[in-house]
């Protein structure tokens, strides 16, 4: 609070300017006149005089007065109008607690504990007494019984004898409860006892806490203290800078510290002086100028109080915030306003004026984040968005000796060039023949020990649609051996191969085919790679070239030998030892292990029970099996395994690392997925103006719906890239949903609300499914090979394709002359001069070669003869239906159209 003058506190706390003036004479404060100022140490200052003038004891009680109000209403019974009334009723509730000093505190517990002594004394006094009493009347018991048994024995006769016995018995048998009472009587003894002790520890307890409570409060007086001390030294530091233009209450923790002192201050004040009102006794000269005082001290307390109480303990930043924003690559706008402590509107009302029309949801990139954080006076600091992963491997750097490792080689070429028979016979198995079709669907990973060492196989497709699987597997090899048919060239998918290899920087390998044939002619393949850029080395280039058979194995040892020698130049090395590293192969859902998914190592070494992190994916190896179908515990670098324990399929080509937090694993996958679906939401950002006036007004594309399933991801990445491409401009095929595994009933019910086809690839319906399809007549086919997939979807969207109009003129006729009928209006005299006049078919007038009318004619005559046809190079006359503004020079045109169906 800013400081106020003698006079502005007088009128603040309603008293005069002389009583102000003395009672801060009395407080020490001398030299006051009615223009000085009261800076707050001095009210502090006056405040203690006037607590210790009309004080009490520092031990005074505290207390807490609680007040509740409640609100309610009642509806009463109807009165002589006939309309209850409804009357509000309010319940005001008062409680004051009040808490004992110390002292008084420690008095209770001793007045307590001596009770408790008293009544332990007086319980044993008592069980000693009545123990007395029970040991006197078992001897007078006794007594009685011995002189029973001497009177028995000293009567004379013998019945008197059993008389008397008997009589004794019964006696006897009354007196045995009465005889059993003594030891009763200890059950009362025993329980005062223990009451007693009960008692003693319960008075211990109560003096223990209200010892730890006395030292409690005097813990919190001392930090209160301590912090009033903190808070005064802040405000006085501040206060004495000649620079800075503050006092004490521009600091907020001081001023509100300071302020809830002095409210303390008067609230205790006001209880001492009540008390004391209370307390004061006797005539008027005793007590009356107390009370006098009293009543003089109370409102100016008030007035004082509720001034300060009134401030409050925050205060805008006298400088103006800048803070350092943290931009990826894209940001959301509701994050970038977070980072700059603004709200989102404000950043979205600055993207408007740079032209930007954007929601606080939608990403932007990193130059317009940039631009609008300079313009509201931030820093921008750029962040990489991979800064999470980066730092991830790089704690797992591999710190271990490198040694040789197995080199990883891609069989590619066009299809049906004999890749999988040629690596089928190196492997010594039948693949080929298990393939649908005799072609490769999806890539395949085996390792084969040779004599020379071991050499890792990944089998590529050959098809169009594969194209992103053998990119693929070239950004995963080492070597690079294309397979060309020496009776077939070089096809398209060879030419694309060699790009692959190109682009991947990996050496290339070719090997002619099939060289077993007849028809076979090496030298027009080698001419045809030279012409693009394969040059032999026995033409003198960089690639080796092996002449092979894979039907009768002519050639293959020595394609091993060029792959070894070439792997040797390359010096392939790798650590073994340390968290294993590589890329995902292949991966597909199986309806007993779940998810499957082909790893290559490339680092490292893959374990049984490691944690693995596959693109959004983590898990632990449950099981890991080579390709022959065989579990293993491990695998080395360039080694192919198959390992379950992941939840879902990953992407195949998505690199895979093993790490040991969890949670780190949690938060990369979790941020993956994240800037996955940040991409697809802006691929399907359709709300921009140029989008949705570009749309405007027309009509919907036709469109094929389908619901697919395959077998593997790589199938599924290739089978929906080749579907997409059928689209046109006139129909497209739309991809409903899509996924690896067997067909279930979710999907034949999302197909059965979309209007779409199933299509399963490699794939089969579940029984729910396959009665579901039967029950709602939804269409749904099984494919093996890609090509029959394509055919029929293609077949599909050219059903949905309009027809094409094709317009063919059938002749020309040129108007010679012009008559007039009271019957057709202007008939025009004409000469045709190509093709034939026909009456039914439409016509066009052109004039100067401008068409001034379209229709058809109302009669065509030859001399006085309706006709329906005249040939070239005859006259006859026209009348044209609705049209009387014909002349002469004039041309009309007879045409028909033809409706062509279209297709792919």
């Amino acid at each position: 609070m800013a400081d106020t003058t003698v006079k502005q506190l007088a009128q603040l706390i309603d008293r005069s300017v002389e009583t102000l003036v003395s009672q801060m004479q009395e407080a020490g404060l001398s030299g006051r006149g009615p223009d000085d100022l009261v800076t707050d140490a001095e009210k502090q200052q006056l405040l203690a005089h006037l607590k210790r003038s009309h004080g009490g004891a520092a031990g005074d009680a505290q207390q807490i007065t609680l007040k509740r109000k409640t609100v309610s209403t009642i509806k009463t019974t109807a009165s002589t109008s006939g309309k209850p009334k409804t009357v509000s009723v309010e319940v005001r509730k008062t409680r004051t607690f009040v808490k004992p000093s110390d002292e008084a505190a420690a008095q209770e517990a001793a007045r307590k504990a001596a009770e408790e002594e008293a009544a332990r004394l007086a319980a044993e006094e008592a069980a000693r007494r009545t123990a007395e009493a029970a040991a006197a009347r078992q001897a007078a018991e006794e007594a009685a019984r011995q002189a029973e048994d001497e009177a028995i024995a000293a009567h004379p006769t013998e019945e008197g004898r059993k008389s008397a016995e008997a009589a004794r018995d019964k006696k006897l048998a009354v007196m045995k409860p009465a005889a059993a009472a003594p030891k009763k009587a200890e059950s009362p003894e025993e329980k005062s006892r223990r009451e007693a002790e009960e008692a003693r520890r319960k008075a211990a307890d109560e003096a223990r806490k209200a010892q730890e409570s006395a030292a409690r409060k005097a813990a919190e007086e001392k930090a209160r203290l301590r912090t009033l001390e903190q808070a005064a030294k802040i405000a006085a530091d501040l206060a004495a800078r000649p620079d800075s233009g503050s006092s004490a209450e521009d600091v907020p923790l001081a001023r509100g510290l300071v302020g809830r002192a002095f409210e303390d201050s008067f609230a205790k004040e006001d209880r001492e002086i009540r008390r004391g009102g209370n307390n004061t006794r006797g005539g008027k000269n005793k007590g009356g100028k107390k009370r006098e005082e009293e009543q003089n001290y109370r409102p100016a307390q008030r007035a004082l109080s509720s001034a300060l109480s009134k401030q409050h303990g925050f205060e805008k930043p006298v400088e103006k915030q800048v803070y350092k924003v943290k931009i990826g690559e894209t940001i959301l706008v509701a994050d970038l306003a977070q980072q700059m402590a603004v709200k989102a509107k404000e950043v979205t009302r600055v993207l408007m004026k740079m032209g930007e029309v954007v929601t606080q949801n939608q990403p932007i990139d990193q130059a317009t984040a940039a631009l609008v954080v300079e313009e509201m006076g931030h820093q921008p600091e750029y962040v990489s968005s991979t800064a999470m992963e980066d730092s991830l491997k790089e704690s797992m750097a591999h710190d271990g000796e490198a040694t040789t490792r197995p080199p990883v080689v891609t069989i590619m070429g066009h299809v049906d060039h004999g890749k999988t028979s040629l690596l089928d016979y190196i492997r010594r198995a039948k693949v080929a023949a298990g393939e649908a079709g005799g072609i490769t669907q999806h890539i395949g990973a085996y390792h084969v020990s040779t004599p020379r060492g071991v050499i890792t196989f990944l089998d590529t497709p050959g098809h169009a649609a594969f194209t992103s699987m053998r990119a693929r597997g070239a950004k995963a090899t080492d070597i690079v051996v294309l397979v060309v048919a020496a009776d077939d060239g070089v096809m398209p998918q060879t030419a694309e191969a060699i790009d692959h290899a190109r682009a991947a920087g990996v050496p290339l390998i070719v090997a002619i085919n099939k060289m077993d044939k007849e028809s076979a002619d090496p030298d027009r393949v080698l001419n045809e790679l030279t012409v693009k850029q394969v040059v032999p080395e026995e033409w003198g280039g960089d690639t080796p070239i092996a002449k092979v058979s894979a039907h009768t194995g002519q050639g293959v040892d020595e394609l091993l030998e060029i792959i070894l020698i070439q792997a040797e130049l390359l010096e392939l090395t790798a650590v073994e030892d340390g968290t294993a590293q590589g890329v995902v192969i292949e991966a597909r859902v199986d309806k007993g292990r779940g998810a499957v998914a082909t790893l290559l190592v490339q680092k490292g070494t893959l374990r049984t029970g490691d944690l693995v992190l596959a693109g959004q994916h983590y898990g632990r190896v449950r099981a890991m099996i080579d390709e022959n179908g065989q579990p293993t515990k491990s695998a080395g670098p360039s080694i192919p395994v198959e390992i379950l324990g992941l939840p879902e399929a990953p992407g195949a080509g998505d690199e895979f690392m093993v790490v040991d937090d969890e949670r780190k694993a949690r938060e990369v996958a979790e941020f993956r997925a994240n800037k996955e679906r940040q991409a697809k939401m802006e691929l399907s950002q359709g709300m921009k103006l140029e989008n949705l006036f570009a749309t405007m007004g027309k009509q919907e594309v036709p469109s094929v719906n389908i619901v697919l399933k395959t077998d593997v991801r790589g199938s599924l990445e290739a089978i929906t890239q080749a579907l997409n491409d059928l689209s046109v401009a006139d129909v497209r095929v739309k991809i409903v949903s899509s996924g690896v595994g067997a067909i279930t009933e979710s999907d034949v019910s999302l197909a059965e609300s979309t209007g779409a086809v199933i299509l399963g690839f490699n794939v089969r319906a579940d029984n729910a499914a396959r009665l579901k399809c039967q029950q709602d007549e939804i269409d749904l086919r099984y494919y093996s090979v890609i090509y029959e997939m394509i055919d029929d979807v293609k077949a599909a969207m050219s059903g949905l394709l309009s027809p094409e109009h094709r317009e063919h003129i059938l002749g020309v006729a040129q108007v010679r002359n012009v008559f007039r009928s009271s019957r057709f209006g202007a008939a025009a005299g004409c000469m045709v001069l190509e093709g034939i006049a026909y009456r039914n078919k439409p016509i066009r007038v052109l004039r100067d070669e401008v068409v001034v009318f379209q229709g058809e004619l109302e009669s065509l005559r030859r001399f006085k003869d309706d006709v329906h046809e005249v040939r070239n190079g005859m006259e006859c006359g026209m009348a044209v239906k609705g049209y009387n503004d014909i002349r002469e020079g004039d041309k009309i045109e007879i045409y028909e159209v033809h409706e062509i169906k279209r297709t792919l």
